[in-house]
Formats: structure tokens, C-alpha cells, sequence
């Protein structure tokens, strides 16, 4: 009984009740069994894991709202590639239309203008036979602009979830557009181009350094021997800054060189005969006038 009445006043001073001993949802637990505290740690592991999931849904409805962005801009693509279809349809008709005049100019030809008759039919005829040049060679660029369009959103989209799998799985390091640019390049000197091209996209898909991140990609392209695409990435690179850089010349360079690839000599001319009035004192300049002189 004394030292009941001897406790009871370090209760007071503590300011704890010793009736709330062994309370789990109590603020501040105390008096627990080796039972309870392993229930409190358990509560308290399930808290922090429910945190960590909160955190893993706010990824990755960021990740679907990203991949739904990119639906819609490939929607958008295939939108142009019909006007484009549109465009090769109305080369059709135009086509048929003269080859019926032709065949209507034949029937009605008469021997008193039979030379007057002739011109205009050959003449007809080569129209004609440009039309469908022109006709095949749309057609063509069309279904490459297709092949290489799905090809870069495929690649893409499966860049940006492994990247952001990646980013997810690694708390020691966050991955940003500008650490990813100057992961990209180190892998690319170190001719690893795979990873390079992975990392490049990424960077050009969040508009960080974007001109350089396609001018990049289209020398990966371009080292793999993957001219056309190489093209692609030429042409994005220099429609998003059209003015003079330090990689320019080579740029100018490399795309006369896969014209040349590709079997397009008046493209590579056009090319050439640029980078030489724009850069006379570069290197790839003078690299190619010697190409100049082979076409």
C-alpha cells in the first residue's frame, strides 16, 4: 500500500495515466507487451506501405495521362497521312481523266490534221506519263513517312515506359530531360547507340535541347545505316531551329550523304551546293565538293 502511494505522485508529474497502459491508439503507446509493440511496428510498416502506393498511383496516372497525350498526337499524324492519300487519289483521277482524253483525241483523229493530232496526243501522253512519276513517287513517300512515323511513336512509347519504369525502381537517382541529354551523349560517343537513342527521345519528347536531341537521333540513324530515318531526323532538327549551329555543316553533310543512299541525286546536289555556299571554310565542305564531282 506504501508504495502505491508512492507511485502515484510520479504519475501526476509525468502527466500519464497508467490506466491507458497498453492502449495502441493511444498518441504515444506505452506499457506494451512484446505482443502489442509488434502489432503497433505492423501498423505502422502498413501506414508507410500505403504512403509508398499513394505515391506509386500518382505515377502512374502521370504515365497515362503522358501516354494518352501521345495517342493524340499520333491520331493527329494519321490525319495528315490521309490528306495525304487524298492528295494521291486526286493524281488518280487526274490520270484517268487524260488517258480518256487521249483515247477520245485517237477516235476522232482525221487526215487532215493528222500531224496537229499527233502532237497533242504525245503530248497528253507525257503528261501522263509524269502524272504517274508523280503519282508513284507520292505514294512512296507516303507509305516511308508512314513506316518511319510509327516506327519513332513505337519506339517512343516504349522509350518513355522504361524510362519511367526505371525511374520508379531507383530512388537513388531522378532521372530529368537534362540528366537524361547528358546520359544520352555519353552513351552515344561511347557508340552505344541503342541506349543513346532511348535516352535522346526522352529528352526530345520533353522539349529539352530539342533541335540537338534530333540532330543526335539522326546521327544514331545514320551510323546504323538507317538513312531514311536519318532524313526524318535531319529535317526535325532543322525546322526546329532553322538557324546556323555548330553541328550544321556536319548535319548538311550526313543528309547529302543518305540522298546519296537513297539513290537521290538532285536532293544530295541541292544539299551539297548549300553547305558549301553557307560553310566555304568547313571541312565537310570541302568533303563535299568531292562528293560534287562523283554525281
Amino acid at each position: 500500500m506504501k508504495k502505491l502511494f508512492f507511485l502515484l505522485p510520479v504519475f501526476l508529474l509525468a502527466d500519464v495515466n497508467p490506466f491507458q497502459a497498453g492502449n495502441l491508439n493511444a498518441p504515444n503507446p506505452y506499457g506494451l507487451t512484446p505482443q502489442e509493440k509488434a502489432i503497433l511496428a505492423n501498423k505502422d510498416a502498413i501506414k508507410k506501405n500505403s504512403q509508398k502506393i499513394e505515391s506509386l498511383k500518382e505515377k502512374i496516372e502521370k504515365l497515362n495521362s503522358l501516354m494518352t497525350q501521345k495517342f493524340v498526337q499520333y491520331d493527329q499524324t494519321v490525319s495528315d497521312m490521309n490528306d495525304k492519300l487524298s492528295s494521291f487519289d486526286t493524281i488518280l483521277s487526274e490520270i484517268d481523266s487524260t488517258k480518256q482524253k487521249v483515247d477520245e483525241l485517237k477516235k476522232n483523229l482525221k487526215d487532215a490534221n493528222v500531224t496537229q493530232m499527233q502532237e497533242k496526243i504525245a503530248d497528253l501522253e507525257k503528261k501522263v506519263d509524269e502524272l504517274s512519276a508523280q503519282q508513284t513517287a507520292l505514294k512512296k513517300t507516303i507509305d516511308e513517312i508512314i513506316r518511319i512515323q510509327n516506327q519513332n511513336y513505337q519506339h517512343l512509347s516504349i522509350s518513355i515506359q522504361k524510362i519511367l519504369r526505371e525511374l520508379e525502381g531507383s530512388s537513388a537517382e531522378k532521372l530529368t530531360p537534362s540528366s537524361a541529354f547528358e546520359k544520352a551523349k555519353k552513351y552515344f560517343f561511347a557508340k552505344k547507340y541503342d541506349k543513346a537513342k532511348d535516352l535522346f527521345l526522352y529528352a526530345l519528347d520533353q522539349n529539352h535541347l530539342p533541335a540537338t536531341s534530333a540532330f543526335y537521333l539522326g546521327e544514331i540513324a545514320f551510323n546504323k545505316g538507317e538513312y531514311a530515318q536519318a532524313l526524318a531526323y535531319y529535317k526535325k532538327s532543322i525546322s526546329l531551329y532553322p538557324k546556323k549551329t555548330s553541328f550544321t555543316d556536319k548535319l548538311l553533310y550526313h543528309t547529302g550523304i543518305s540522298f546519296m543512299k537513297l539513290n537521290q541525286k538532285q536532293g544530295a546536289k541541292l544539299t551539297f551546293e548549300k553547305l558549301i555556299h553557307d560553310f566555304p571554310k568547313s571541312k565537310y565542305a570541302k568533303l563535299a565538293k568531292k562528293e560534287l564531282e562523283k554525281l
